[in-house]
């Protein structure tokens, strides 16, 4: 892991010189931030491009991390002073009082508790225990089981030819850079897992510091900044009552290990999730796109007094590379980006546009799915529910949208503010009236860019109320009483969520050490194109980690991706496991080179250890898992 972490250091390094081609003012936190985000998509993109050449390896890397590295050493030859200079004036103000407004004490020190809960969290995404594996979340148990099998398609599998890994024999049409990014560590010496890790961590570590530097610049405030990122990453609605019953229940004991999420609990239909837990660790390329879009628009709003091209220019070449990483994201960069230039009126946005969209449409259309799945759908999952839409949304969000309507209808806050988040009422209005994915839920998707605007109002709605509350004339505990139990009900069940993911004790059994083994077989004693069948089930060792390519992976993938023969492939692994009828048609169709079966295949759908012991040939057995080549 050290020379991994050094790599992670150059990856920053490089974008911090990178950054400095912009020409615009940045303070240092800012550009550290910036330098992460423009220094891990540099570092992808060439290590790709390398890796289609070469596959993967040191050369890829070298190559990834030589060509950003040659302008980033131009560019700090060009801006060194002005890096000098900025860190010159952090240090000045890392001096100053924290009341100081200017003082950067407060961030320090926001930024560092982020950073330990980043860590924490992280360090436990995957547990070993006696049995083998654990994961530290739900997020982690069934989200990451996918992005292992995409990571390990490029580290383990050769995939070049961008197969989907779940779905051998189909164009790769996900968000696949993100997970690129999850596997080149692997090269330095970390395991996959590690790697996963450590390249969500570098994203996750610094996202804070520019949400932060995003309503700073916009609000002047750093008490907004500071309640902003709270009310954003610790979202969640009404759970805080499912808590209070849980203690009724059970006692406060349940603090040391928390029985359930609060934030998302199916069985009482709140389904928009914690930020943390749902959006920017298990779906890691919304991750990659908010940290993206939030580097994006510090520097547009860094660029903006001056109208300084070269930061409109870098900021849209960030938009357009997540084109591969979170199309979401470009779209909604071009959409504001488009509005902005006809409110201003100024051309300087075309400079933002135009790379955004030449760059970035081509790759969104390249990976956009086979099917398309976009149908009305009035009122979300609140008809399904079988509640009413208005007390559907105030379960779910709690007093998040009462006040973000209140504020933006009734002309209350900073009227900046309410302009600038008015469109992203659309982010919420549409996604309530059509589904854009096969799964209603990943509306959610959408739903994040109008959480994000709503904090940033409530949260400088609510400072302006604070510092006004010290002036005589006004009631000053009332007002700060009320605002104080405001801001921890927006954030208590998101809160409860964020402390059950530090607490070792909620982990979930993830897969069985014999299983680990078949999938290091799989590994060593195939070649990268080899196609294998498995129980679809997202606790697999052989799926997750064996790097190779399934017929089928977990359904619930197969069918969220818009694949249009996901059925198909579902029954044909079915056959196949069972040695059902058509079961030879099945395995030339799919080019079928190993069936793997463990506890989980032979309870469903009944996979048959005799069957493959006479049709295929036994060539791995360790307690209950075997694997057969079909030969």
């Amino acid at each position: 892991m050290v020379l991994s972490a050094g790599v992670a250091l150059l990856v920053v390094l490089e974008g911090i010189g990178l950054s400095l081609w912009a020409g615009v003012r940045l303070r240092f936190e800012e550009r550290i931030a910036v330098g992460v985000v423009v220094g891990v998509l540099a570092f992808n993109v060439t290590t790709f491009l390398a890796f289609e050449l070469m596959g993967m390896g040191w050369a890829a890397v070298g190559i990834g991390l030589a060509v950003p590295g040659i302008g980033a050493v131009a560019g700090a030859r060009r801006g060194h002073r002005r890096v000098a200079r900025e860190f010159a004036h952090a240090r000045r103000r890392m001096r100053r009082r924290a009341s100081d407004p200017s003082s950067l004490r407060p961030l320090a020190v926001f930024a560092g508790c982020a950073l330990i809960v980043t860590t924490r969290i992280l360090s436990l995404a995957y547990q070993r225990t006696d049995r083998g594996l654990s994961a530290g979340s739900l997020a982690v148990w069934s989200d990451w089981a996918a992005h292992l099998a995409y990571a390990g398609s490029f580290a383990d599998g050769d995939n070049r030819g961008l197969d989907l890994p779940i779905a051998s024999g189909t164009p790769f049409k996900y968000h696949f850079l993100v997970d690129f990014f999850g596997a080149v560590f692997t090269v330095s010496g970390a395991t996959l897992q590690q790697s996963m890790v450590l390249s969500v961590w570098m994203l996750a570590a610094v996202l804070p510091v520019l949400l932060w530097c995003v309503v700073e610049r916009l609000t002047s405030s750093r008490l907004s900044a500071a309640l902003a990122v709270l009310l954003f990453i610790l979202n969640g609605g009404i759970g805080l009552l499912y808590f209070w019953r849980d203690v009724e229940a059970k006692g406060w004991r349940i603090l040391t290990s928390l029985p359930q999420t609060y934030a998302r609990i199916p069985d009482q239909h709140l389904w928009v999730d914690n930020a943390i837990s749902a959006s920017l660790y298990a779906q890691r390329s919304t991750l990659l796109g908010m940290a993206g879009g939030s580097a994006a628009l510090v520097l547009v709003l860094a660029a903006r007094p001056g109208w300084r091209r070269g930061g409109f220019v870098l900021a849209g070449v960030i938009l357009g590379v997540l084109g591969i990483a979170h199309a979401h994201m470009l779209l909604t960069g071009l959409a504001l980006g488009g509005l902005a230039m006809l409110v201003d009126r100024r051309r300087v946005w075309l400079a933002l546009l135009v790379p955004a969209a030449i760059i970035g449409l081509p790759l969104a259309w390249a990976i956009s799915p086979a099917t398309n799945s976009i149908r009305w759908m009035i009122g979300w999952m609140a008809p399904a529910s079988g509640q009413p839409w208005i007390w559907f949304w105030l379960r779910n969000v709690g007093l998040f949208l009462p006040l973000f309507a209140g504020l933006a209808l009734l002309g209350a806050g900073r009227a900046r503010l309410r302009r600038l988040t008015m469109p992203l009422w659309l982010w919420f209005i549409v996604p309530n009236i059509v589904a854009f994915h096969p799964s209603e839920w990943n509306n959610t998707k959408y739903f994040l860019f109008w959480q994000l605007a709503g904090s940033i109002l409530i949260a400088d709605w609510l400072s302006t109320n604070w510092k006004r509350s010290r002036r005589a004339d006004r009631p000053r505990v009332p007002v700060r009483l009320a605002s104080i139990s405001a801001v921890l009900l927006l954030i208590s069940a998101g809160g409860l969520d964020t402390v059950r993911a530090m607490q070792r004790s909620t982990a979930i059994p993830w897969v069985e050490h014999d299983d680990l083994a078949a999938a290091a077989w799989l590994r060593e004693n195939s070649t990268p194109d080899d196609v294998i069948v498995y129980g679809m089930t997202n606790y697999s060792a052989v799926a997750a980690l064996g790097g190779r390519r399934s017929v089928s992976g977990y359904t619930g993938w197969t069918y969220d991706l818009g694949l249009p023969d996901w059925v198909e492939r579902w029954n044909a692994s079915r056959v196949i496991l069972t040695g059902s009828d058509g079961v030879e048609e099945a395995l030339d169709r799919y080019g079928v080179d190993f069936v793997s079966i463990g506890p989980a295949e032979r309870i469903d759908p009944g996979a048959s250890d005799e069957f493959w012991s006479q049709r295929g040939r036994l060539v791995f057995e360790r307690g209950a898992f075997r694997i057969y080549t079909v030969g």
